[in-house]
């Protein structure tokens, strides 16, 4: 099922059916009669099925963002223009509507007055996915995952990147920081791992960095794991959040350096330098300055980080989980002037389901944990009725069912969700990887299918049908008529779309390459629907600019020889 945003690193992101990619949305109501059962088997959805439920509920604002801030009316070089003349910086967030992350933010952060006393001090930007040149934009300021928080000083030069998942008065907290800040986060970084002294702002505006949506601007893939490691030994321990939150980043990347070099997690990583991160790590967990420092950390990285440090049934094992347990029970307590999200209130069980399963692999998951569970994902939906926080809070409850094998709790829920939300596409991606996780492949694909057909936007639109794309091609290869009509149709999507070839779409058409190289490979049949579909891209292609990076990107559609271009992975 799809992460939170937070999760790719720790942190943002959304994934798990068709599990390499993060699938996007649909956009299909059924009817409360229909909603119990499967839907139409694939090739057989009609256009009104598609169209039937889709209007959002009358209580769901229609505006794409909450009210009280005066987001910038005009194109994003509009917005830099005025923000120089003005010489105040620039806000720029860059979302979709479909994503729970992105809602989480519009209710805990836009939605708050401290937020919206803030904007008047900066130009707000929003940026869609799906509105023209947004992917272009996206490949220009290096934005990838929903949501990104992108702040720039009057000049156009790029302040910091703002996180999600944290608390309006932490947010607010950063957010003033870095409107205060001098200097540009470059020159903060290097000043930071050559060990030279920085004031408190600094270390603060380095561990509260968005380092999952960097996209390697600061710190290319390869070097995180030794920078990382040196912004932590140099950070004062008196900083307890701020060198918690870069300990975990230092975590992270080892964690990825080990999986890329094909080494099990405690493997990877010397005896002694192993003991040691394990006392750090505990000292960590025992700190409740770190603990609430680090929210987004203790819910989405158990797995990672423990199985990083720790071998089965060890001592270590035993003192992390227990360790972080109790520090998930601190969360889960509060206090004056500290309260768990909805959303992350739920994450607190998917969280010890994972810790659970590290302690104990082959056992049931204890019954008390999965009702204290439920009556958690009962309260928060209660008081999650419509709109951001609705689909924010029905993601988490969703995922934590999934993280749990309780497949048909979730079927239930998602199924629901369908007749309530403004996006219920989304969720259809999640009724499919439910489906598929079953072996119903034929289910699975009908959702896939109608979450292509109801997707809205251009972007979100060949995304999802991508997703339908790749599923056909992974569960029934050999439909090679249907594989080539569907492939047809997913690039019409990009037909008089001159931006259309950047950012989230050309990484997904290069991913679709691949698949599509790979599954014709040795068939004469399928190199033929390869061969027909460049002669489709080549007409889209001859009515770009000629010398245009797009033209470029889309020229290499389905050429053996051509390399994709680096980047990272597509997340929420």
């Amino acid at each position: 099922m799809h992460r939170s945003a937070t999760e790719s690193s720790a942190p943002p992101g959304c994934p798990a059916l068709l599990a390499l990619f993060t699938a996007l949305a649909v956009v299909t109501g059924c009817s409360r009669e229909t909603s119990a059962s499967a839907p139409a088997p694939a090739g057989q959805v009609q256009a009104s099925a598609a169209a039937s439920g889709s209007a959002a509920p009358e209580e769901v604002p229609e505006h794409p963002l909450p009210p009280g801030i005066d987001w910038f009316d005009g194109d994003v070089d509009a917005a830099f223009a005025a923000a120089k003349s003005a010489n105040k910086p620039i806000f720029l967030y860059w979302g979709a509507e479909w994503c729970p992350p992105c809602a989480q933010i519009k209710a805990a952060i836009f939605n708050t007055r401290e937020f919206q006393e803030r904007s008047r001090l900066f130009v707000p930007v929003y940026l869609d996915g799906d509105t023209p040149s947004a992917q272009r934009h996206g490949e220009r300021f290096g934005v990838v995952g929903y949501p990104t928080m992108i702040l720039f000083d009057p000049e156009g030069q790029e302040i910091t990147r703002l996180p999600g998942g944290v608390d309006i008065e932490r947010y607010a907290t950063i957010l003033d920081t870095a409107l205060a800040s001098s200097r540009p986060m470059r020159a903060i970084l290097q000043a930071a791992t050559t060990g030279a002294e920085l004031p408190p702002s600094d270390w603060q505006l380095l561990a509260w960095y968005s380092w999952p949506t960097d996209n390697g601007r600061l710190v290319p893939a390869a070097e995180r794991a030794e920078t990382f490691g040196r912004m932590y030994r140099y950070c004062p321990s008196k900083l307890e959040g701020e060198r918690g939150r870069l300990l975990f980043e230092y975590l992270a990347a080892l964690a990825a350096d080990a999986q890329k070099s094909g080494k099990s997690g405690p493997q990877s990583i010397d005896a002694g330098s192993r003991k040691l991160l394990v006392g750090n790590l505990l000292s960590l967990l025992a700190s409740e300055t770190a603990v609430r420092a680090n929210v987004e950390n203790l819910l989405f990285a158990p797995t990672d980080t423990v199985g990083l440090l720790s071998e089965p049934d060890s001592d270590e094992r035993r003192q992390l989980v227990t360790a972080w347990r109790l520090a998930l029970d601190s969360l889960a307590r509060g206090g004056e002037a500290f309260a768990l999200s909805g959303p992350e209130q739920i994450n607190v069980y998917r969280s010890r389901v994972r810790l659970a399963r590290l302690a104990a692999p082959e056992a049931p998951l204890p019954p008390a944990l999965l009702d204290e569970a439920r009556a958690t994902v009962t309260r928060v939906l209660a008081a999650a009725p419509d709109g951001y926080a609705r689909l924010a809070a029905a993601n988490a409850a969703g995922n934590f069912f999934f993280e749990a094998d309780l497949d048909e709790e979730a079927n239930t829920l998602l199924l629901a969700e369908i007749e309530k939300s403004k996006s219920p596409y989304y969720f259809m991606l999640e009724l499919a990887d439910l489906a598929k996780k079953a072996g119903r492949e034929e289910e699975a694909l009908a959702w896939l299918e109608r979450a292509y057909a109801g997707a809205e936007g251009p972007a979100t639109r060949f995304q999802w049908g991508y997703n339908y794309l790749v599923g056909l091609l992974e569960m029934q290869p050999g439909k090679t008529a249907v594989i080539e009509r569907v492939a047809l149709e997913v690039l019409g999507e990009l037909d008089d779309s001159p931006d259309a070839f950047y950012q989230r779409t050309r990484q997904r058409l290069e991913q679709l390459s691949t698949r599509l190289l790979d599954w014709s490979r040795g068939d004469k049949e399928r190199e033929a629907v390869v061969a027909t579909l460049r002669e489709r891209t080549a007409s889209i292609c001859s009515g770009l600019p000629a010398g245009d990076e797009g033209r470029a990107s889309c020229e290499a559609f389905l050429r053996a020889d051509a390399s994709p271009s680096v980047h990272a992975s597509v997340s929420t």
